[in-house]
């Protein structure tokens, strides 16, 4: 299934009666059966409080959505937990197996395999449906193949590619023309194109180009889709509620991400940030990126009018490469890709390094230019010109020479997006906090475009000091100095706080979430499973907030290059620029940085 698979999937959910659940009156209907369902006194007092508040979601979305939220996802993670409560916490309370409740390693993978087939589809069907926040948190997983189960990967990587659009045809065009007409603009829009060329989680992007008194310059309109905003609101809130019932330490970084999702909705806002944003990036960088201008005055709350950057999302353009190489091959992209994923399943592939994927890819292209000048170009010119059958056959055209395309470089692509990134942090501390594949996109001039800058992050120079430290003593393996980082009050530190203060545990996800998920971090567990492990040993009170939006870009940035199969450690690739914040701020600290990475010692 692809994008247009996504758009006919969601068409055909949203013309099912019974499925249809997030429109207030059916929230309402099924909610008014739930009370009926209960009996006795104390359940007549309940059915009365559950009815109430379905008659209240006939006319509020927002408690409509949270109801089918509920109804849908809680028994799903019921099963699971009752899953893990029969392998995890019956084992820890000693029953006895004869008993045929404890659950060995190997039934729980079964059982937990069971529940993923039986569940990917329902949640899917309800992420479609829904879509908003949920749908924004699929493109997210999406990125993870070394955590998400198969049968969820399968159809969340399907939504980097295509959103199920909020808006009806023609909806967009009127809401720009509204806009621009009230902010005193009425003309400036000479051509429009109705096919949206993205659409994400709160719009439609569309290609448009401006009149002449607007230079006639070819632009993207972003349009923000009416009544998102409350979704996403009443969306986030439902999570986190949700969380606080389940996965307790998960509130605090969830509602620190709230603050920073709202700021989303104001397109004046966004186009702020690109202009700052560019400012402090291409001075140096512009060799190697682009960042769209906006048209300022022609921007309002829903409206976001920039250049276009010409090019293709990274993932279309790998894929374009690669079904481009495949056909020289005489092959299909699909078959290279089974063929890559099987080499990867089997371990003959183990995953790179950033640096050795870059010699790779640079090895391979060698090769495909190698092969062109020596084999196909003096093939070509043989057959053209010294191939006799050719003459006897009447074969008079003259064959093209079409050189072998050449792959897609990831290690350098992600080289360039983390030093970018690198430099907004340290050096600026301005940054984007939603770096993902479809945010990327590769120009015909070798160049990244980097699009989307509606979730900026702004951070203190002294929290960008604490971070330099932070990324040094994650690298130096100095447990009790993360610790400390971690847990001291602002300036000197994150301000987190934990029940025991447990330096192992600060070091484990301080590691996790800003550089590296491998086994001697996580322990061999999945990502709930070392979240729930970490949180059992030492509860969290208060999460370092303001180093939530730099670890998401660290978890984003990490499936991105795990997608391709390259393993980052991404303190290891800041370092220089960590070092340059504390050259200035802080030169005894990074003089004994440098010795305990030497040493393998304590920094202090």
């Amino acid at each position: 299934m692809r994008g247009a698979d996504v758009q006919t999937s969601v068409r055909r959910l949203n013309t099912s009666h019974s499925a249809n659940l997030s429109s207030p009156r059916q929230a309402a209907r099924m909610v008014a059966s739930t009370a009926l369902k209960l009996t006795g006194a104390g359940a007549f007092l309940t059915a009365a409080g559950v009815a109430g508040v379905g008659a209240y979601a006939q006319y509020d979305e927002g408690t409509s959505r949270q109801l089918t939220f509920w109804y849908h996802a809680f028994p799903v993670y019921a099963s699971y937990r009752a899953v893990q409560w029969r392998h995890r916490d019956v084992a820890r309370a000693g029953l006895p197996a004869w008993t045929g409740i404890p659950l060995t390693d190997a039934c729980a993978n079964d059982a937990y395999d069971a529940l993923h087939t039986r569940h990917a589809g329902n949640v899917r069907d309800l992420v479609l449906r829904m879509r908003g926040f949920y749908f924004k948190n699929a493109q997210m997983l999406s990125t993870r193949d070394d955590f998400v189960p198969q049968q969820y990967l399968e159809w969340c990587k399907l939504t980097q590619d295509a959103a199920p659009t909020e808006m009806a045809p023609g909806e967009a065009r009127a809401i720009v023309a509204a806009q621009l007409a009230a902010a005193g603009h009425p003309d400036a829009i000479a051509e429009w194109d109705e096919a949206p060329v993205g659409v994400a989680s709160i719009g439609t992007v569309h290609r448009a180009r401006l009149s002449t008194a607007y230079d006639s310059k070819d632009v993207v309109i972003k349009v923000q889709a009416p009544g998102v905003e409350r979704k996403f609101q009443a969306d986030i809130r439902t999570c986190i509620d949700f969380c606080r019932l389940a996965m307790p330490q998960h509130v605090p970084p969830l509602e620190e991400i709230q603050k920073q999702f709202l700021t989303e909705f104001d397109y004046r806002e966004e186009a702020k940030n690109l202009e700052e944003v560019r400012a402090n990036v291409l001075p140096r960088w512009s060799h190697k990126v682009d960042i769209p201008a906006p048209h300022r005055q022609l921007c309002t709350r829903t409206v976001l009018v920039m250049d276009r950057l010409p090019g293709v999302k990274l993932v279309d353009g790998v894929r374009a490469r690669l079904a481009a190489l495949a056909e020289v091959r005489g092959t299909t992209a699909e078959a290279l890709e089974a063929e890559q994923r099987a080499k990867i399943e089997s371990g003959e592939l183990p995953l790179r390094g950033l640096a050795a994927e870059a010699r790779a890819t640079r090895r391979t292209n060698a090769y495909l230019a190698a092969t062109d000048a020596v084999v196909r170009r003096p093939a070509c010119f043989a057959h053209n010109y010294l191939n006799p059958m050719r003459w006897l056959s009447g074969e008079w055209r003259r064959r093209e020479f079409v050189a072998a395309p050449r792959l897609v470089n990831m290690g350098e692509v992600l080289r360039t997006v983390l030093d970018v990134h690198a430099d907004e942090i340290f050096n600026h501390g301005v940054f984007n906090g939603d770096p993902h594949p479809g945010n990327i996109l590769l120009m015909p001039d070798g160049r990244l475009g980097l699009i989307d800058y509606g979730q900026v992050k702004r951070i203190s120079p002294s929290v960008r000091r604490v971070y330099a430290k932070l990324t040094l003593a994650i690298l130096a393996g100095d447990k009790a100095e993360v610790a400390r980082l971690m847990q001291s009050a602002p300036p000197e530190g994150f301000g987190g706080q934990s029940k025991y203060n447990d330096p192992d545990v600060s070091y484990r996800l301080a590691t996790f979430w800003n550089d590296r998920d491998t086994l001697d971090v996580t322990m061999g567990l999945n990502l709930q499973e070392f979240v729930d492990a970490m949180e059992a040993k030492d509860p969290v009170i208060k999460a370092p907030t303001d180093m939530v939006m730099i670890a998401r870009v660290s978890m984003l940035l990490r499936g991105v290059a795990n997608a391709f199969n390259v393993r980052l450690k991404v303190a290891t690739q800041w370092r220089e620029y960590a070092e340059e914040v504390l050259r200035e701020t802080d030169p005894e600290y990074r003089h004994l940085s440098r010795r305990a990475l030497r040493g393998g010692g304590q920094i202090k």
